[in-house]
């Protein structure tokens, strides 16, 4: 465990059910359609179908380790931050697994997710 001074920044992340957690990211995304005039400069925008895709990583306890199916929900015990108009979507979609094995390191996993407003 860290040992933090100050109140600068949050340090770490919270440890996930069946993975040794060692990152996290999340992104937030949307789509965007322009109209366009007869020169080509954009006079309209809409955005749409705001989501967040994501990725999990780490290593596999050898007691209780992850385990899931693609298109199954996950439950992430790290809270995705709002960045939307919309809010965050009550479930996250488990989108890729991938599994590293190596001679000379532990069994490490990645998982992708996208979670999307509309989805719960």
């Amino acid at each position: 465990m860290a040992t933090q001074f100050g109140t600068d920044a949050p340090f770490g992340l919270t440890a996930q059910t069946g993975i040794i957690s060692d990152g996290n990211t999340a992104n937030s995304t949307q789509q965007v359609k322009r109209i366009m005039d007869a020169d080509g400069d954009p006079t309209a925008a809409t955005y749409y179908g705001e989501g967040i895709e994501g990725t999990l990583s780490g290593f596999l306890p050898t007691t209780s380790p992850f385990s899931t199916t693609l298109a199954a929900a996950v439950t992430l015990d790290d809270s995705l931050d709002d960045f939307m108009i919309g809010s965050v979507g009550s479930a996250s979609i488990v989108e890729s697994i991938s599994i590293t094995k190596s001679n000379e390191d532990y069994k490490r996993i990645e998982v992708s997710f996208s979670n999307y407003a509309g989805i719960s």
